[in-house]
């Protein structure tokens, strides 16, 4: 068997941020509602809204640990971490879908993130989105 330290990491097929993923019971098929690329605020310092996180992954081997961090890619300063728990593979051809809720992040200015997804420490997808000042003004 492996062990963790040379264990592969599982391939990532799909790393996205969404306003939210519902499942059909019958089919089991997975929607994926509201692709984020760009979040809009209304202050900015301030926190986000609620998003969520979906990955799918395969080829894992057993059990990974699974965490993730947000940056701001101008000054590369870390605006959020946090260790999501443990996800496992029960067996080697396995695909496994992860939806991860956010409550938010505090985003500390307008400009461009990145949400990158680490596994067992390594670093496994990143993502981007933008973060920009939302005009409220009603006409």
């Amino acid at each position: 068997m492996y062990s963790n330290s040379d264990k592969p990491l599982p391939h990532c097929k799909a790393l996205l941020i969404c306003k939210q993923v519902t499942q059909d019971d019958e089919t089991q098929a997975i929607s994926l509602l509201h692709l984020i690329e760009s979040v809009g605020q209304r202050s900015i310092p301030g926190p986000t809204g609620p998003f969520v996180v979906f990955m799918q992954l395969y080829d894992g081997i057993g059990r990974y640990r699974l965490s993730m961090e947000a940056n701001a890619l101008d000054d590369d300063a870390n605006v959020a971490k946090a260790t999501v728990g443990h996800i496992d593979f029960p067996e080697r051809l396995a695909k496994m879908d992860i939806a991860i809720p956010v409550d938010s992040i505090f985003v500390p200015q307008s400009g461009r993130y990145e949400l990158v997804v680490f596994v067992d420490g390594q670093e496994l997808a990143r993502q981007y989105f933008n973060v920009e000042v939302q005009d409220v003004t009603k006409e």
